[in-house]
């Protein structure tokens, strides 16, 4: 697989694990805390679900000539 398709798999990842960080400060996440985010776990499973076509798609085109 190409290594823009693992680069943007990677962003994808830190991106959703970066939405459940507690920070002070913030508004209540929907888990009940103070995150980076207020929707944490919804967030954080898009992007999530969105990386894996990426890698789906990469693998797809890795196995073409």
């Amino acid at each position: 697989m190409k290594w823009y398709y693992w680069l943007v798999i990677a962003i994808l990842v830190v991106l959703g694990i970066s939405t459940f960080i507690p920070v002070p400060g913030y508004p209540k996440s929907l888990l009940g805390y103070s995150a980076l985010d207020p929707f944490a776990p919804i967030s954080g499973i898009i992007t999530w679900l969105i990386a894996v076509p990426i890698y789906w798609y990469g693998k797809k085109k890795e196995k073409k000539p």
